[in-house]
């Protein structure tokens, strides 16, 4: 069935679900400027099965942010837009370019897996930490959030699910656009893109820099000789060229070069570069085949008390097929192949480790009616620790023609440990004598159209973890727990427009139980005013329950943002936005032991300005 476009529901807080089954709503008349936030799925997704399927036809969680609508909002960075999203909480460092870890479900940061345009970058290296606090939106067209076991499509670290970033392809009339932005903390942002066709061949150009002194609150702000800076340098490239009708080639790159300053006395000076290349063939009306080669090279210098570096190189093929047996059935099936390389120049405990490895997968899909069944397998072997199989399945029930969804999904996984946590040399030593991790779970979910402006849904979920690897009591080293680890809850979600001009969105997430000391509840709402075609303002307010990151207790915060913008002529845009409007201080997490402080305060009240050129 054809998906009808839908508009975009003005905020990057509010969960899709409501909309990800395929509600048919018609499309917003003034949406006209991508001023919305939070976009319901375009016609086809390829994350869900990692083969083009229709959205009303996911029976996982998927949630889909595009990267325009979220900078009309003021979001500007990844893990900002990422914490608009249901069940899903950053943590870590408070400030930009300190590391952060993304938790799906109440589930630790290492059980959301990350992938660059299909390519995966998880936490096998350790950055991924690093990667996730130091990324903006330049080049990313969408970002998507799988929720829920998803080891049987993309192997491990998805026990919580996978976020896939998707760099933006370049199109016709496309043109260049720059962006200017200064405000509190001394922060200045550039970037520029420029992006078109020529004959068979798109292309997609963007870069961006950005620097803030980071200041906070007290010591934290300046101490211990460190001034807190951050600043980092990015670039994308994406080409596109069509072969033939049924054949075409591509390439994408995309580097980011990033330096931190801590006042725990820590330096971070890191750099990475992501390079595909990818051919896709539609072999007949039924079978459409992807090969893709990938090579990821990083470079992290870390400083303080005990310096050292640590390179990682990464190299990849995987196959993806797409079997459309039927007007009903679809077979998607592949292979992957991994080579991984990690050194470290610690004096005081050198490591030059290789390890690979080799999966292959299955998922079918059939649809009966108004039933959609999901059944696959993952079968992956590790140089390192062997062999293991992964399975899932997962239905989605459509009733009231469509305006209610009923969803179930269970699934196993599988995670070694990283390399870091195997062979780290500083801070947490590795722990080379690290088992494995098995997970177990499942969630069932309703999405209701409750009138053609208003939806709403509820979701359960359940994941249990075998051996957890996590810090030792006193954080000198990595260990298995004994027994599972558990973390289930519920979430919920509620968009609409009380009238053609304003639209709201809800969402709330409650932790029964959790992995590392998160927030019992979490509340994130907005509600955005569009009075002309010109402008457009809103607030957005989060609420953090109690919570004990790091071991420490934390008090609960509430955090408000305002955001707007004016389009001068169709090309000028000016844009405004204040975070932590309330200067309400808070921290991410508490290290604070007998060896001393070592929290990382949140971004105290900052006010940001600038301007958007289109040319």
């Amino acid at each position: 069935m054809k998906q009808t476009t839908s508009k975009a529901v003005f905020t990057a807080i509010i969960s899709t679900s409501a909309l990800q089954c395929g509600a048919q709503i018609q499309a917003h008349p003034d949406d006209t400027d991508g001023t919305h936030a939070l976009q319901e799925l375009a016609e086809t997704t390829v994350v869900a099965r990692r083969a083009d399927q229709a959205p009303d036809a996911t029976t996982s969680s998927l949630y889909t942010l595009d990267s325009e609508d979220l900078k009309a909002i003021g979001v500007k960075d990844l893990t900002a837009a990422l914490d608009l999203s249901p069940a899903t909480l950053t943590s870590g460092g408070g400030q930009s370019g300190t590391v952060k870890a993304v938790r799906f479900r109440g589930l630790r940061g290492e059980d959301t897996q990350f992938r660059i345009d299909g390519i995966r970058f998880s936490g096998s290296q350790g950055s991924l930490a690093i990667f996730a606090g130091n990324t903006s939106l330049t080049g990313i067209s969408k970002i998507e959030l799988l929720q829920g076991p998803q080891s049987t499509l993309y192997g491990g670290g998805s026990a919580g699910g996978v976020v896939n970033l998707t760099t933006q392809r370049g199109y016709a009339d496309m043109g260049s656009t720059t962006s200017v932005e200064a405000g509190s903390f001394n922060s200045l942002s550039i970037g520029h893109s420029d992006g078109g066709t020529l004959n068979d061949l798109s292309y997609y150009f963007a870069s961006n820099f950005s620097t803030t002194d980071n200041d906070t609150y007290g010591d934290n702000s300046e101490a211990n000789g460190f001034d807190n800076d951050s600043v980092r340098y990015e670039s994308v490239i994406r080409l596109d060229y069509n072969l033939r009708s049924d054949l075409s080639i591509g390439f994408t790159t995309r580097s980011n070069d990033s330096n931190t300053e801590t006042p725990q006395g820590n330096i971070v000076d890191s750099e990475f570069t992501l390079s595909t290349l990818f051919v896709d063939y539609q072999v007949n009306d039924k079978l459409k085949s992807k090969l893709t080669f990938n090579y990821l090279l990083e470079n992290t210098e870390f400083g303080g008390s005990f310096p050292f570096d640590v390179d990682y190189d990464q190299f990849g093929i995987s196959s993806e097929n797409s079997f459309q047996y039927s007007g009903k059935g679809q077979l998607n099936f592949g292979a992957e192949y991994e080579n991984q390389d990690y050194t470290n120049s610690a004096s005081f405990n050198p490591v030059n480790r290789k390890d690979h490895y080799l999966a292959v997968y299955a998922n079918h899909a059939y649809e009966l009616r108004n039933l959609t069944f999901d059944a696959g397998v993952r079968y992956e072997d590790y140089q390192s620790f062997g062999s293991h199989t992964s399975w899932n399945t997962g239905i989605l029930y459509h009733l009231n023609d469509k305006k209610t969804q009923l969803r179930a999904n269970l699934g196993t996984g599988f995670n070694t440990p990283t390399l870091i946590e195997l062979f780290s040399p500083g801070g947490t030593a590795g722990n080379p004598d690290l088992d494995p991790e098995t997970s177990l779970g499942w969630d069932v979910g309703i999405t209701h159209a409750i009138t053609a402006n208003h939806h709403a849904s509820v979701t359960y979920f359940d994941t249990e973890i075998e051996d957890a690897i996590t810090f030792t009591s006193d954080y000198s080293t990595y260990t298995n727990v004994a027994g599972k680890s558990n973390a289930s809850g519920i979430t919920a979600s509620f968009d609409g427009d009380i009238t053609s001009k304003i639209n709201y969105a809800l969402n709330y997430t409650w932790l029964d139980r959790s992995i590392a000391g998160q927030p019992e509840q979490q509340v994130n709402a907005q509600i955005t005013f569009q009075p002309t075609e010109k402008a457009q303002f809103g607030i957005g307010v989060q609420y953090l329950d109690n919570r004990s990151f790091g071991g420490n207790p934390l008090e609960d915060a509430f955090i408000v943002r305002v955001f707007g913008s004016y389009k001068i002529t169709d090309s000028i845009k000016l844009h405004a936005r204040v975070e932590n409007l309330t200067d309400t201080e808070y921290s991410h997490v508490d290290f604070t032991s007998a060896f001393g402080p070592d929290d990382s305060p949140a971004s105290r009240l900052g006010v940001f300005a600038g301007v958007t050129i289109d040319w």
